[in-house]
Protein backbone atom coordinates (compact mmCIF):
# COMPACT_ATOMS: atom_id res chain seq x y z
CA UNK A 1 0.00 0.00 0.00
CA UNK A 2 1.67 3.52 -1.71
CA UNK A 3 0.74 6.04 1.34
CA UNK A 4 1.80 8.71 -0.64
CA UNK A 5 0.01 7.95 -3.31
CA UNK A 6 -2.93 7.69 -1.40
CA UNK A 7 -2.81 11.33 -0.06
CA UNK A 8 -1.65 12.47 -3.40
CA UNK A 9 -5.05 11.44 -4.86
CA UNK A 10 -6.96 12.38 -1.78
CA UNK A 11 -9.80 14.94 -2.09
CA UNK A 12 -9.18 16.16 1.77
CA UNK A 13 -8.03 19.20 2.63
CA UNK A 14 -4.50 18.26 2.61
CA UNK A 15 -1.38 19.45 0.72
CA UNK A 16 2.44 19.33 0.97
CA UNK A 17 4.42 22.47 1.86
CA UNK A 18 5.03 25.32 -0.78
CA UNK A 19 8.85 26.01 -1.38
CA UNK A 20 8.81 29.07 0.61
CA UNK A 21 7.45 27.42 3.53
CA UNK A 22 9.52 24.38 3.51
CA UNK A 23 12.58 27.11 3.33
CA UNK A 24 11.03 28.54 6.63
CA UNK A 25 10.01 25.63 8.64
CA UNK A 26 13.45 24.41 8.20
CA UNK A 27 14.68 27.82 9.37
CA UNK A 28 12.48 27.46 12.09
CA UNK A 29 13.49 23.94 12.79
CA UNK A 30 17.39 25.47 12.87
CA UNK A 31 16.59 28.33 15.69
CA UNK A 32 15.13 25.55 17.95
CA UNK A 33 18.07 23.13 17.23
CA UNK A 34 20.16 25.49 18.31
CA UNK A 35 18.27 26.09 21.36
CA UNK A 36 18.44 22.91 22.39
CA UNK A 37 22.25 22.27 21.29
CA UNK A 38 22.82 25.21 23.86
CA UNK A 39 20.97 23.98 26.30
CA UNK A 40 22.83 20.61 26.15
CA UNK A 41 26.08 22.13 26.15
CA UNK A 42 25.42 24.35 28.97
CA UNK A 43 24.90 21.27 30.94
CA UNK A 44 26.66 18.33 29.81
CA UNK A 45 24.03 16.63 27.80
CA UNK A 46 24.74 15.00 24.43
CA UNK A 47 21.98 15.28 21.78
CA UNK A 48 22.58 13.07 18.76
CA UNK A 49 21.22 13.71 15.13
CA UNK A 50 18.88 10.94 14.49
CA UNK A 51 17.51 8.85 11.69
CA UNK A 52 16.81 11.36 8.66
CA UNK A 53 18.61 13.62 10.40
CA UNK A 54 21.73 12.06 10.34
CA UNK A 55 21.58 10.57 7.15
CA UNK A 56 21.00 14.20 5.68
CA UNK A 57 23.87 15.24 7.70
CA UNK A 58 26.10 12.57 6.18
CA UNK A 59 24.82 12.46 2.78
CA UNK A 60 23.53 16.26 2.06
CA UNK A 61 25.27 18.08 4.69
CA UNK A 62 22.02 19.14 6.03
CA UNK A 63 18.46 18.37 5.51
CA UNK A 64 17.56 15.74 3.15
CA UNK A 65 15.99 18.25 0.20
CA UNK A 66 13.01 16.47 0.25
CA UNK A 67 12.51 16.46 3.27
CA UNK A 68 11.52 19.28 6.27
CA UNK A 69 12.07 17.54 9.69
CA UNK A 70 14.60 17.01 12.23
CA UNK A 71 15.11 14.12 14.92
CA UNK A 72 17.53 13.83 17.83
CA UNK A 73 18.57 11.03 19.81
CA UNK A 74 19.96 10.81 23.41
CA UNK A 75 20.68 8.48 26.00
CA UNK A 76 17.58 7.87 28.51
CA UNK A 77 19.52 9.37 31.78
CA UNK A 78 20.37 12.71 29.98
CA UNK A 79 16.97 12.59 27.65
CA UNK A 80 15.23 13.13 30.82
CA UNK A 81 16.96 15.98 31.74
CA UNK A 82 16.33 17.84 28.96
CA UNK A 83 12.74 19.38 29.10
CA UNK A 84 12.88 20.91 32.69
CA UNK A 85 16.48 22.53 31.78
CA UNK A 86 14.78 23.92 27.93
CA UNK A 87 11.71 25.40 29.64
CA UNK A 88 13.94 26.97 32.53
CA UNK A 89 16.77 28.52 29.77
CA UNK A 90 13.88 29.54 27.21
CA UNK A 91 10.74 30.64 29.44
CA UNK A 92 7.84 30.87 27.59
CA UNK A 93 9.33 29.68 24.03
CA UNK A 94 8.70 26.08 23.90
CA UNK A 95 6.23 23.62 25.04
CA UNK A 96 7.50 19.39 25.95
CA UNK A 97 4.74 16.76 25.10
CA UNK A 98 5.76 13.34 26.01
CA UNK A 99 4.94 10.80 28.14
CA UNK A 100 4.65 12.05 31.65
CA UNK A 101 4.70 15.99 30.38
CA UNK A 102 1.51 16.15 28.73
CA UNK A 103 -2.03 14.58 29.88
CA UNK A 104 -3.37 14.06 26.35
CA UNK A 105 -0.02 13.09 24.46
CA UNK A 106 -0.15 10.73 21.46
CA UNK A 107 3.73 9.66 21.45
CA UNK A 108 5.96 7.37 22.85
CA UNK A 109 9.17 9.95 22.88
CA UNK A 110 9.21 13.91 23.61
CA UNK A 111 8.32 16.60 21.10
CA UNK A 112 9.41 20.02 21.69
CA UNK A 113 6.74 22.50 20.05
CA UNK A 114 7.62 26.21 19.41
CA UNK A 115 4.87 28.29 21.23
CA UNK A 116 2.57 30.26 19.03
CA UNK A 117 3.42 28.05 15.86
CA UNK A 118 0.81 25.33 14.42
CA UNK A 119 1.74 22.73 11.98
CA UNK A 120 -1.02 20.15 11.32
CA UNK A 121 -1.00 16.61 9.47
CA UNK A 122 -2.97 14.38 8.67
CA UNK A 123 -2.36 12.16 11.90
CA UNK A 124 -3.14 15.22 14.31
CA UNK A 125 -6.84 15.04 15.63
CA UNK A 126 -8.69 18.56 14.37
CA UNK A 127 -9.10 19.38 17.45
CA UNK A 128 -4.96 19.33 18.53
CA UNK A 129 -2.94 22.49 18.62
CA UNK A 130 -0.12 21.14 17.42
CA UNK A 131 3.05 23.43 16.55
CA UNK A 132 6.14 23.39 14.93
CA UNK A 133 8.43 21.07 16.58
CA UNK A 134 11.64 18.36 17.02
CA UNK A 135 11.11 14.96 18.02
CA UNK A 136 13.91 13.27 20.66
CA UNK A 137 13.71 9.46 21.00
CA UNK A 138 15.46 8.12 24.07
CA UNK A 139 18.31 5.55 23.49
CA UNK A 140 18.18 2.64 26.16
CA UNK A 141 19.93 -0.02 27.85
CA UNK A 142 18.44 -3.58 26.90
CA UNK A 143 19.14 -6.68 28.27
CA UNK A 144 21.73 -8.91 28.30
CA UNK A 145 20.34 -11.87 28.26
CA UNK A 146 18.87 -13.37 24.59
CA UNK A 147 15.84 -14.66 26.05
CA UNK A 148 15.20 -11.67 28.61
CA UNK A 149 15.76 -9.27 25.58
CA UNK A 150 13.40 -11.30 23.56
CA UNK A 151 10.35 -10.75 25.99
CA UNK A 152 11.37 -7.71 26.90
CA UNK A 153 11.42 -6.04 23.30
CA UNK A 154 8.00 -8.35 22.74
CA UNK A 155 6.31 -6.63 25.45
CA UNK A 156 7.35 -3.44 24.78
CA UNK A 157 5.81 -3.82 20.88
CA UNK A 158 3.26 -4.97 22.02
CA UNK A 159 2.25 -2.06 24.44
CA UNK A 160 2.97 0.63 22.01
CA UNK A 161 1.25 -1.30 19.30
CA UNK A 162 -1.87 -1.27 21.54
CA UNK A 163 -1.42 2.14 22.61
CA UNK A 164 -1.20 3.37 18.45
CA UNK A 165 -4.39 1.25 18.32
CA UNK A 166 -6.33 2.78 21.58
CA UNK A 167 -5.42 5.96 19.72
CA UNK A 168 -6.73 5.10 16.39
CA UNK A 169 -10.45 4.03 18.21
CA UNK A 170 -10.14 6.97 20.90
CA UNK A 171 -9.18 9.65 18.76
CA UNK A 172 -9.46 9.37 14.70
CA UNK A 173 -7.96 11.74 12.75
CA UNK A 174 -7.79 12.84 9.30
CA UNK A 175 -5.56 9.99 7.97
CA UNK A 176 -8.24 7.46 9.13
CA UNK A 177 -10.09 8.57 6.11
CA UNK A 178 -7.24 8.36 3.85
CA UNK A 179 -6.70 4.67 4.75
CA UNK A 180 -9.90 4.16 4.56
CA UNK A 181 -10.57 5.15 0.95
CA UNK A 182 -9.12 2.09 0.26
CA UNK A 183 -9.69 -1.46 0.71
CA UNK A 184 -6.78 -2.29 2.24
CA UNK A 185 -5.95 0.66 4.43
CA UNK A 186 -9.88 0.16 5.14
CA UNK A 187 -8.91 -3.56 6.33
CA UNK A 188 -5.66 -2.26 8.69
CA UNK A 189 -7.47 0.32 9.97
CA UNK A 190 -10.78 -1.62 10.99
CA UNK A 191 -8.16 -4.56 12.12
CA UNK A 192 -6.25 -2.20 14.34
CA UNK A 193 -9.78 -0.07 15.77
CA UNK A 194 -10.23 -3.69 17.24
CA UNK A 195 -7.64 -4.22 18.97
CA UNK A 196 -7.59 -0.02 20.23
CA UNK A 197 -11.50 -1.44 21.37
CA UNK A 198 -10.55 -4.18 23.45
CA UNK A 199 -7.69 -2.02 25.16
CA UNK A 200 -9.96 1.09 25.91
CA UNK A 201 -10.22 0.06 29.13
CA UNK A 202 -7.16 2.32 29.52
CA UNK A 203 -6.28 5.70 27.74
CA UNK A 204 -4.33 5.42 24.96
CA UNK A 205 -2.01 8.35 26.99
CA UNK A 206 -1.90 5.73 29.54
CA UNK A 207 -0.69 2.70 27.18
CA UNK A 208 1.95 5.33 26.08
CA UNK A 209 3.33 6.30 29.82
CA UNK A 210 2.96 2.53 30.60
CA UNK A 211 5.51 1.69 27.47
CA UNK A 212 7.44 4.60 28.55
CA UNK A 213 8.13 3.72 32.45
CA UNK A 214 9.21 -0.69 30.58
CA UNK A 215 11.30 1.05 28.27
CA UNK A 216 13.32 3.43 30.95
CA UNK A 217 14.76 0.77 33.22
CA UNK A 218 18.20 0.28 33.24
CA UNK A 219 19.77 -2.95 32.49
CA UNK A 220 24.17 -3.25 32.62
CA UNK A 221 24.62 -4.20 29.35
CA UNK A 222 26.54 -2.85 26.04
CA UNK A 223 23.43 -3.18 24.61
CA UNK A 224 21.01 -0.61 23.59
CA UNK A 225 18.26 0.50 21.18
CA UNK A 226 15.47 2.93 20.17
CA UNK A 227 12.33 1.95 21.01
CA UNK A 228 10.15 4.55 19.52
CA UNK A 229 12.54 4.51 16.34
CA UNK A 230 11.46 3.80 12.98
CA UNK A 231 12.40 0.33 13.08
CA UNK A 232 11.20 -0.22 16.59
CA UNK A 233 12.62 -2.57 19.44
CA UNK A 234 14.47 -5.54 17.76
CA UNK A 235 15.50 -3.26 14.35
CA UNK A 236 17.10 -0.21 16.53
CA UNK A 237 19.39 -2.59 18.67
CA UNK A 238 23.18 -1.68 18.47
CA UNK A 239 26.52 -1.87 21.21
CA UNK A 240 26.47 1.08 22.87
CA UNK A 241 29.90 1.95 21.15
CA UNK A 242 28.16 2.71 17.63
CA UNK A 243 27.12 5.69 19.56
CA UNK A 244 29.64 6.87 22.07
CA UNK A 245 31.74 8.55 22.28
CA UNK A 246 30.03 10.73 19.44
CA UNK A 247 31.94 12.41 16.26
CA UNK A 248 30.72 15.93 14.89
CA UNK A 249 29.49 16.41 11.51
CA UNK A 250 28.38 19.23 9.39
CA UNK A 251 24.27 19.96 9.94
CA UNK A 252 23.50 23.19 8.10
CA UNK A 253 26.94 25.03 9.05
CA UNK A 254 25.94 23.65 12.61
CA UNK A 255 28.93 21.47 13.98
CA UNK A 256 26.42 18.58 15.77
CA UNK A 257 26.56 15.21 17.05
CA UNK A 258 26.27 12.02 14.79
CA UNK A 259 26.85 8.28 16.03
CA UNK A 260 30.86 7.06 16.32
CA UNK A 261 29.99 4.24 13.86
CA UNK A 262 27.16 6.22 11.76
CA UNK A 263 27.63 3.23 8.65
CA UNK A 264 26.78 0.58 10.89
CA UNK A 265 23.91 2.76 12.08
CA UNK A 266 22.56 4.31 9.10
CA UNK A 267 22.99 0.54 6.91
CA UNK A 268 20.80 -0.65 9.68
CA UNK A 269 18.17 1.91 9.42
CA UNK A 270 18.42 2.66 5.60
CA UNK A 271 20.59 -0.21 3.51
CA UNK A 272 22.71 1.59 1.05
CA UNK A 273 21.72 4.80 2.52
CA UNK A 274 24.60 6.87 0.39
CA UNK A 275 22.36 5.97 -2.74
CA UNK A 276 19.67 8.58 -3.96
CA UNK A 277 16.40 6.93 -3.88
CA UNK A 278 14.02 7.68 -7.02
CA UNK A 279 11.23 10.53 -6.83
CA UNK A 280 8.66 7.90 -6.34
CA UNK A 281 9.92 6.10 -3.55
CA UNK A 282 11.29 9.33 -1.49
CA UNK A 283 9.03 10.20 2.03
CA UNK A 284 6.58 12.93 1.52
CA UNK A 285 4.83 14.89 4.85
CA UNK A 286 1.23 16.27 4.00
CA UNK A 287 0.01 19.23 6.15
CA UNK A 288 -3.77 20.55 7.17
CA UNK A 289 -2.54 23.70 8.47
CA UNK A 290 0.75 25.68 8.85
CA UNK A 291 1.13 28.88 11.15
CA UNK A 292 5.34 30.46 11.63
CA UNK A 293 3.75 32.69 14.37
CA UNK A 294 5.04 35.65 15.31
Amino acid sequence: MNLTQIMLDSKLPLRELAEEESVKLKQTLLEMYRDILYVCEKNGLTCYLGGGSCLGAVRHSGFIPWDDDLDLNMFREEYTQLPSLLEKEFPGKYKIIGPGYTSNNPYNFIKVEKIGTTLKTVFDDEKDNSGIGIDIFPMESIPKNSLHNKIHGTLLNGIFYIAICAKLFQKPSMADKVLASVSEGKRKLRHRKFIGFLFSWLSYTRWMLIGDKIASKKYKSDMMTIPSGRKHYFGEIQPRSVFFPPIKHDFEGIESNIPNNYDKYLSALYGDYMQIPPVEKREKHFIVEIDFGK
